[in-house]
């Protein structure tokens, strides 16, 4: 997997650092998916375009499937 980065504010997981407004790199899915997110209603204004996936275990947003454990398509 390619850098995977966090937003330290919303919890969006992306490889795109740009589009955090406070990116944290990670390493692997056991960083971050299945942990429960504080502030989901706090989206980084460019990944409100371009997310297409959700956890269906703790709902953390992501722009690919493979990056959390059990995706959900959102459109």
């Amino acid at each position: 997997m390619a850098n995977t980065y966090k937003c330290g504010t919303c919890g969006v997981i992306t490889e795109e650092q740009s589009h955090l407004c406070h990116p944290q790199e990670i390493s692997g899915k056991g960083d971050y998916c299945g942990q429960s997110i504080d502030a989901a209603e706090t989206m980084c204004q460019p990944m409100l375009e371009s997310l297409e996936y959700e956890c269906s275990t703790c709902g953390r947003p992501a722009e690919k499937s493979e990056m959390i454990c059990k995706p959900v398509k959102l459109r």
